[in-house]
């Protein structure tokens, strides 16, 4: 199966990410393919000690509503996902992993984006400060594996990146 692509049109560039339209000709059909070009992401799970995870909680403007999540952002040009999770991790929550290890990777909206999520275990943490984006308010939460747990049963905790890390942490068995 051979993808052609015909025609790529850039229709939006903001801040985080680009909407192109595309005409491609895909198993001997022309067909158009709207696509949010978006940086690859890392989400982290920071052990602050055996089964007590740091979280953030902060406003969301789209869905109007505060949410409790696992620092996350996206990952610069040339960037290593360590190197990525380690700069996000102080910058949104004053805290800097000595250890940090990739546990799996995921792409959360294949329909219609190229988003990458690499999710990480970040641990041997230090208490720096926060650093963050001018954009960015955050307050840091420490909760224990269960809470967590707990959280995302009830459908306290909403944020799918944040639901997802959990569970395959929980089905990796990564903290056991």
């Amino acid at each position: 199966m051979e993808i052609v692509v015909i025609d790529s049109r850039l229709i939006y560039k903001g801040k985080s990410f680009s909407l192109y339209s595309d005409r491609i000709e895909y198993n001997g059909k022309e067909m158009t393919k709207d696509v949010v070009m978006y940086p690859e992401a890392v989400a982290i799970l920071p052990m602050i000690e055996k089964h007590k995870f740091v979280l953030i909680k902060q406003y969301r403007y789209p869905v109007k509503e505060e949410l409790l999540e696992v620092p996350a952002g996206k990952m610069e040009v040339n960037e290593s996902v360590v190197e990525a999770a380690v700069r996000e991790l102080e910058e949104e929550t004053g805290y800097r992993a000595r250890k940090v290890r990739k546990i799996y990777e995921y792409y959360p909206a294949v329909g219609y984006s190229s988003e990458r999520i690499h999710v990480v275990v970040a641990e041997d943490l230090i208490e720096t400060r926060k650093n963050l984006d001018e954009d960015e308010f955050t307050e840091v939460v420490i909760l224990d594996y269960e809470q967590i747990m707990n959280m995302i049963r009830d459908n306290t905790i909403k944020d799918a990146k944040t639901i997802l890390s959990f569970t395959i942490l929980d089905k990796l068995g990564e903290i056991l």
